[in-house]
């Protein structure tokens, strides 16, 4: 699987693999790093847990601001493990301070298995359209999986997951989600809490999260949906504006 990074964890992954090693690596910018294509967690003994796909390193809680080679060195061959080097990635350039096309509204239907991102398109006075938007194949790997039950649970997903959606929907103005499930089987639910807390740019767009039953909804009925949210969400912030 290739991985979407920007270009500043691009240097970073770069650094790592350079040789001589580096020797001024900041660990803030190799978890950055790590967030992108996995998950940081900070353990109760005080250790942080890296994980990459089914691949996982731990390090002891870094006594200094850079890496040290023995660390350095450790890093590099885990993320080789997990085949994560600056041959394997695919690096884009960061949407910071960009505006998202004026009249690109966008509707993703996620659940746990795949994510299906549409461009809505058009205005009051021409029908929108309802097309695949995927430009950067962030999400051409995001296929079904059959599902199937571990332990009576549903099968995780991949720690970059949503990140990659998320990366997917950067160019939006406004983002309809649409999911089912309640609970841990929410995966839209789980999806705006992941972009509340790790991009919340992106999160700043989202105008509405709906319900649906996704195995049984059609594009058209899709395309409905979205719009409906949209409406009432341009209703309400002309509403707040007249007030």
């Amino acid at each position: 699987m290739s991985h979407v990074i920007h270009k500043r964890d691009g240097r970073t992954l770069e650094a790592i693999f350079r040789h001589p090693v580096t020797r001024n690596l900041a660990w803030s910018d190799a978890l950055h790093l790590i967030e992108r294509i996995g998950a940081v967690k900070q353990e109760a003994n005080g250790r942080l847990l890296l994980t990459i796909t089914a691949h996982r390193e731990v390090f002891h809680q870094p006594h200094g601001k850079e890496l040290t080679a023995e660390e350095m060195a450790r890093l590099r061959k885990f993320l080789e493990s997990a085949g994560v080097t600056p041959t394997s990635v695919e690096v884009v350039e960061e949407l910071r301070t960009a505006e998202p096309a004026a009249t690109l509204d966008m509707v993703v239907a996620v659940d746990h298995h795949r994510a299906r991102l549409f461009a809505l398109e058009g205005t009051a006075e021409t029908a929108s359209t309802l097309r695949p938007y995927d430009p950067h194949h962030f999400l051409h790997h995001l296929t079904h999986r059959q599902e199937r039950e571990l332990r009576g649970q549903r099968e995780p997903e991949e720690p970059s997951y949503y990140s990659e959606i998320a990366a997917a929907l950067a160019p939006a103005r406004r983002i309809v989600v649409l999911g089912h499930g309640t609970g841990h089987s929410d995966a839209a639910a789980h999806f705006e809490t992941e972009l509340r807390a790790k991009h919340p740019e992106i999160f700043k767009r989202v105008v509405a999260v709906r319900a649906v039953d996704l195995s049984a909804v059609t594009e058209p009925q899709l395309l409905a949906l979205a719009q409906q949210a949209l409406d009432s969400s341009a209703s309400a912030s002309a509403h707040v504006s007249r007030d």
